[in-house]
């Protein structure tokens, strides 16, 4: 239908409308330039055209519309930038929590830096070890001051595992903060779902109501971005019906990854909580398994069990309750669900790996679920390496320094005689009651006190699991101690084992233990996993071949090139962030330019709207006043 003389009076108001709506959007975004999550808004308007028709209308007259209508406000956003920029910033947050553990670490075992003075470049484990090797040095000599040398062995000794104490210490400090970390990270997870679900419920009663929610739906922006640092997820909108044909966007928020899991459902959100779980199989797919089926587990070998009661622990595991609303009643059809080792990706995971990635002592239900966890290197890592120096120079020392009376050629003497109790071979065996043994710890084990009674032992244990006793087993950095015997008689470190010639006692001039002990000090040594843990996936394979400060030293290698390629990847995701962020405010950003320009069309659209309505009146007054037909 053609506008009517005074429909054109409407046309120009709705445009008086329309342009004044946008001058005040206008405002509004410029206002807001610095607001932090705003997105530039824009008025949405359609064109009015009466739909009806005029039986009276010249078939050759043209038809107008009626103006202009404002339907609503909106933003502009690019959702796929939302998407990439999210990705990015949740390998942000891995790297950027990885680092902070691994720079604590560092700082923790920094050797160098904490070196003795005057000694550069040598920090203050290896100082401690040369040390040691100088006061045993001096009882190779002429001392007449013997007693005095064995007392400053033990105290230069006694200082060593001081330090190794100390570095387990601060290590198993770093793993308490990193744990105390975790359960913030959970707690702000949470805060976030929990903001995320009252800003649906007033968005959706909102959009009900009619109105757009702009600003809610930026704040709903804001916390879904830092939703993503903590974990790498997926953001569905979804029209849902609200009867009499009006609908509504339902947000939906899920993990990324094979196996997605919803956290957030409309008006429903789960609950994040972290504590011990079990090692699920990796291989097992939820989307293919039968109705009700439990996941299949992992045990202790990596073999797959369906009881969760025989399957392997997964310590600081995360689990996602059942979508509930704000009343707490459930989301039909949702429950409880343990994340898997591998299935998170951001802050979250990131201190997870750090509080149990062992690297090449990975256990083997470990390794089975992550293919890549003997690459993975956390805390307990650093602290297994610590453990294997710890029980290897514990177990070399000890080993070096318990024996039994012997002649010049290796055989073992009765004790209190110069008689054979047991021959030693040239191939280094053993011959004791007409049976040859390879070793003679074989020997012993085999022949127990039919050779322990009748031969004289020397020496003793010199470091054990705590200075209350001489006990040898489970020795690590935390627990190693001077053994009781040892702290009680500094002449237990034993200075030969070999008899004088014709007699049966060891000389005290003979010093060829203690020239065996120091020269062990500069023996390579291999260094396996399963010295520490009995389970290690790559048990027998040396993970490290050398001196024990040299252990040490490529402990702290390892830590700073971890540092250096998480720095590096934490700086190329930052920028690619950066970058996409910068795109997503060239789009949803203030940008005073392009608001002035808006504002002089805007301005010059209401100044046109009002001429046209002043032009209206003036062709009215013209038909209406100075037209027809005046005097007779």
């Amino acid at each position: 239908m053609d506008v009517t003389t005074f429909g054109a009076f409407t046309t120009a108001r709705l445009g008086i409308y329309a342009a004044q709506k946008a001058l005040n959007v206008t405002g509004n975004n410029i206002s807001n330039i610095n607001t932090t999550g705003y997105t530039r808004q824009k008025v949405d308007q359609v064109s009015l055209r009466v739909g009806a028709t005029n039986h009276y209308a010249s078939a050759f007259g043209g038809t107008t519309g009626s103006g202009v209508l404002v339907t609503g406000m909106s933003q502009f956003r690019d959702p796929y930038l939302d998407i990439r920029y999210r990705n990015e910033n949740s390998s942000v947050g891995a790297m950027n929590t990885k680092l902070g553990g691994l720079e604590e670490l560092s700082k923790t075992l920094d050797e160098v830096g904490k070196g003795q003075e005057g000694k550069e470049g040598e920090g203050i484990l290896a100082a401690q070890f040369q040390d040691l090797q100088d006061q045993l040095s001096k009882l190779t000599g002429e001392h007449s001051t013997e007693n005095d040398i064995l007392t400053l062995v033990r105290s230069s000794a006694s200082s060593l595992v001081n330090l190794l104490n100390s570095y387990a210490q601060r290590v198993g400090e770093v793993k308490e903060n990193q744990e105390k970390k975790l359960e913030g990270d959970v707690s702000s997870v949470n805060d976030i779902l929990k903001s995320i679900q009252t800003l649906n419920d007033n968005i959706l009663k909102s959009e009900i109501y009619g109105d757009s929610s702009l600003k809610l739906r930026d704040q709903r922006n804001l916390q879904i971005d830092k939703l993503s640092q903590y974990m790498k997820i997926d953001v569905t909108y979804s029209p849902v019906s609200v009867g009499a044909g009006q609908t509504v966007d339902k947000l939906v928020i899920k993990t990324s990854g094979d196996n997605p899991v919803t956290l957030v459902d409309g008006n429903y959100t789960g609950k994040l909580t972290m504590g011990n779980g079990l090692q699920k199989n990796p291989n097992f797919d939820p989307h293919v398994a039968p109705s009700g089926t439990n996941p299949r587990y992992l045990k202790g070998d990596g073999s797959v069990t369906d009881v969760a009661g025989d399957a392997a622990p997964l310590p600081y595991a995360l689990t996602i309750s059942a979508l509930t609303d704000r009343n707490g009643a459930a989301l039909a059809g949702s429950a409880d669900y343990q994340f898997g080792d591998t299935e998170l990706y951001g802050s979250l995971q990131s201190s997870r790996e750090l509080l149990t990635e062992a690297g090449e002592f990975s256990s083997v239900s470990m390794a089975a679920a992550d293919s890549d966890a003997v690459s993975k290197r956390g805390i307990p890592y650093y602290q297994d390496a610590l453990d294997s120096l710890a029980r290897k120079f514990a177990s070399v020392l000890n080993e070096a320094n318990t024996g039994y009376l012997q002649d010049s050629s290796g055989n073992i003497l009765k004790s209190g005689t110069t008689d054979i109790l047991a021959t030693k071979n040239a191939n280094g065996s053993y011959t004791f009651n007409g049976t040859i043994y390879t070793t003679l710890q074989e020997m012993i084990d085999v022949e127990g006190t039919n050779f322990t009674a009748h031969a004289k032992a020397l020496g003793g244990v010199l470091f054990s699991n705590s200075n209350k006793g001489d006990y040898t087993s489970g020795i690590t950095a935390s627990n190693i101690s001077i053994s009781a015997k040892w702290s009680a008689d500094a002449s237990v470190l034993q200075n030969s084992f070999k008899a004088l010639v014709g007699e049966s006692r060891v000389g005290s001039s003979d010093n060829q233990n203690i020239i065996h002990i120091l020269a062990l000090f500069d023996k390579k040594q291999d260094y396996m996993p399963k010295d520490v843990v009995a389970d290690a996936a790559q048990g027998s394979q040396r993970f490290f071949y050398g001196k024990f400060e040299d252990l040490f030293i490529d402990t702290e290698g390892t830590l700073a090139s971890d540092v250096k390629s998480t720095s590096t990847l934490l700086d190329n995701y930052s920028v690619s962030a950066t970058e996409l962020d910068t795109s997503r405010d060239s789009v949803s950003g203030v940008d005073l330019n392009d608001e002035a320009m808006n504002m002089m069309q805007f301005q010059k659209s209401y100044a046109a709207a009002c001429r046209m309505m002043t032009t209206l009146d003036e062709v009215l007054d013209k038909l209406i006043n100075g037209t027809g037909i005046t005097g007779r």
